[in-house]
């Protein structure tokens, strides 16, 4: 009888040791995401609650989780087996954010008005009347192009929500999904990071700091991360450790569904190589840049609103919602939503080489710095400043560069052809076609 107490207490300790080293940390991670997700889509995007657990919460686990809506309170909750639940709020003007350790009210208290200012002279940009740019053949074919990019093979369902297609500055090509409109607000996920970087390049050019200052975080003084510099970041050579991976308690998970405080993730991370030295794609790097930006604000309201008033505003992409994690700080790594036109926009300012309706809004020398490669040899062609370049894409014009996020989000801009195509979808298996994609719509424009 004490053999078989003994073991069922050691059976005890394993379960339970299992549990909360394991179990409890991925239902966490899983049950996490999916009231995060469906939050942001119901209430940021409008899409209907159905559609999202049919499509955005389709991913394996993901699709086992049980999920509730409640509209009055504005808030989602979801676990798995009745296990681990998780809650997510909406906050006007904010999007939402998961409950974790800061107290439900003082999350679901935080709002913000964003200034909206319509001066901007291209306001109706996709609307005016002006020189076609193709021909009406050159037309059709676009658009057959973009029918197959929204047919759903059984075996590999690329749910294409929303293409842009803009040549010469002029939209040649359109579509969404069902149930998507042109004011449909759709996340980017990692395209999130161009727009971070695109915050440090006007942050730069106003003054507040160089490439080459040194980040500064405070507990790095006398150690050898006091050689990380803001380039550093940018390029994603910090040399610090973190784990990119999603399929299990990593790093990533941690910082995205379990921490209010996403900037933090990295910084008492060991180096792993000398800064500068060694390339290494890290949502947790780009998250540390945006908290040090934070820093150079007087408070809170001017950090939330700056990208308004110094970008958005003035390319009249009025839809861009960054969402801030618990603690107030934009998660710039991964939360980023807009329309389609509106992510067309700002690869047009890109392709525009920093200007708008005659307004320099970057300087020319960052959009030439975003597309240089970091030092270490592995990464070269393949990243340069929170942008890709054109590896990836072997078919493609060797100037392509592009914004890049989970489940197929793309922004292609060929400054070559003219061109700027925007793709967002959610796209589980087999991925998207984009090389065959862009490159039929380059043949068909300069077709004769």
């Amino acid at each position: 009888m004490k053999k078989l107490v003994i073991i069922l207490l050691l059976l005890l300790v394993v379960i339970l040791t299992a549990y909360f080293s394991y179990l409890k940390p991925s239902l966490q991670v899983v049950n996490g995401y999916a009231a995060k997700n469906l939050c942001s889509c119901v209430f940021l995007a409008g899409i209907e609650e159905k559609v999202v657990k049919d499509i955005d919460l389709g991913g394996s686990f993901i699709n086992m989780t049980t999920t509730s809506v409640d509209y009055e309170d504005k808030s989602t909750t979801s676990n798995l087996w009745g296990l681990v639940p998780r809650k997510a709020v909406y906050r006007e003007g904010l999007g939402c954010a998961l409950i974790n350790e800061l107290d439900e009210n003082t999350v679901k208290n935080q709002s913000f008005e964003p200034s909206l200012s319509p001066t901007d002279s291209l306001q109706n940009w996709f609307e005016l009347d002006t020189i076609e740019v193709v021909s009406e053949a050159q037309g059709s074919r676009v658009q057959e192009i973009i029918d197959a990019a929204f047919e759903n093979d059984p075996d590999n369902l690329i749910n294409t929500r929303a293409i842009v297609v803009l040549y010469k500055g002029r939209l040649i090509g359109e579509q969404y999904a069902e149930e998507i409109t042109k004011a449909t607000p759709l996340l980017g996920w990692s395209m999130t990071k161009s727009i971070t970087s695109t915050m440090a390049g006007l942050l730069i050019r106003d003054g507040h700091f160089s490439l080459n200052d040194p980040a500064p975080v405070a507990s790095w003084k006398n150690t050898e991360k006091a050689g990380v510099t803001y380039k550093h970041l940018l390029q994603m050579s910090s040399g610090l450790k973190f784990d990119e991976v999603y399929g299990s308690y990593s790093d990533a998970n941690q910082m995205l569904w379990i921490s209010d405080t996403s900037g933090i993730a990295t910084i008492d991370n060991p180096l792993e190589a000398a800064p500068g030295e060694k390339w290494y794609y890290s949502s947790g790097t780009t998250n540390l840049l945006m908290h040090l930006m934070r820093n150079y604000f007087p408070d809170q309201d001017a950090y939330l609103d700056y990208l308004n008033q110094e970008l958005f505003n003035k390319i009249g992409a009025y839809s861009f919602v960054i969402e801030p994690d618990a603690s107030g700080g934009f998660v710039g790594s991964s939360f980023g939503w807009a329309t389609a036109r509106d992510w067309a926009r700002l690869g047009q300012l890109y392709l525009n080489k920093g200007t708008w309706a005659g307004e320099e809004i970057l300087p020319a020398e960052w959009v030439e710095f975003v597309q240089q490669e970091p030092k270490d040899p592995e990464a070269q062609n393949t990243y340069g400043g929170q942008f890709w370049l054109n590896n990836t894409q072997p078919n493609s014009p060797d100037d392509a560069y592009y914004m890049n996020g989970f489940h197929g989000q793309r922004v292609m801009i060929v400054p070559s052809k003219e061109l700027v195509v925007v793709r967002l979808g959610v796209t589980y298996s087999g991925g998207f076609d984009f090389d065959g994609f862009l490159n039929q719509i380059i043949d068909t424009v300069e077709s004769e």
